[in-house]
């Protein structure tokens, strides 16, 4: 057995400013956040893998797994320009302590993945929200919502050299598209979602990368009010099924070591009956 315990103080302090003669708000929000290890992460049972390799260890958490500290500042202006609808614009600033990797040793003849502290991060992320109904741009028109969102982030590793030094779990670019509809009355409600994921390269280590292929999902859903008690829910999800691909690259002295992994992308249809109490 093993017993991983910590505790950390963490303050936090927001302010909110309504900007006179409008509804627009600017907020500040100084953190101090703690991360705890996945329990997955810590439970030291090795998982082995039947062809062994740097680029397909086996896996063992780490019992002396620190928790991540993130020390931030994040900033948000929020301007209401008509009714239901919004423009905002974020960013914020962290930095991290303690980060977690996954590390590689060489054990008994063997390669092992486990994660490990190492050292500081320093994460800057930028988004930029809108969301509004059609009817806050045209007149007479049908009673449809309209959203979007934009994020780019950035991050560095610092026991890490680069290029592409950055968080392994990142996104570095995503975006949404959405439009809802209701009919007159509103029995019936549909919309449609679009979401874009860039991936890329990201170095692990002094050896290791990683390759993740973009993603693009595609979701659309209804929902039917049969009465006050019960609605009729129809999905569907990843409708454009796109394949992804990741890869695994290991390099010393000895040369290259890839291990390329393709997924099939599917899509799921889902037919729901709720009712409310």
């Amino acid at each position: 057995t093993s017993t991983n315990r910590a505790s950390v103080w963490s303050p936090l302090a927001q302010m909110l400013y309504k900007v006179p003669d409008s509804r627009d708000q600017v907020r500040l929000a100084l953190t101090r956040t703690f991360k705890a290890p996945a329990a997955s992460n810590l439970i030291p049972r090795r998982f082995t893998t039947p062809n062994n390799s740097q680029t397909d260890p086996d896996y063992r958490g780490n019992p002396d797994l620190k928790p991540e500290l993130a020390t931030g500042i994040d900033a948000s202006y929020e301007h209401y320009w008509a009714e239901k609808a919004l423009l905002s614009a974020s960013v914020s600033v962290r930095r991290i302590s303690d980060y977690t990797r996954q590390g590689l040793l060489f054990e008994d003849g063997r390669w092992i993945q486990t994660p490990v502290n190492d050292g500081d991060a320093l994460t800057r992320s930028l988004e930029l929200e809108a969301k509004f109904p059609l009817s806050a741009v045209m007149q007479n028109v049908p009673d449809i919502d309209l959203r979007a969102s934009l994020a780019r982030n950035w991050s560095r590793v610092d026991a890490v050299p680069g290029p592409d030094n950055r968080l392994d779990q990142q996104v570095p670019v995503s975006g949404t598209l959405g439009v809802d509809y209701k009919t007159p009355g509103g029995k019936l409600t549909t919309g449609a979602s679009f979401a874009f994921k860039n991936g890329g390269n990201v170095r692990v280590n002094v050896e290791q990368s990683r390759y993740q292929s973009v993603r693009r999902e595609l979701d659309v859903y209804a929902l039917w009010k049969l009465n006050p008690t019960y609605q009729l829910r129809l999905a569907a999800t990843n409708l454009l099924a796109q394949d992804t691909v990741s890869e695994s690259r290991y390099v010393d002295d000895n040369g290259v070591q890839r291990r390329t992994t393709f997924s099939d992308g599917q899509a799921v249809a889902r037919v729901t009956l709720e009712s409310r109490f």
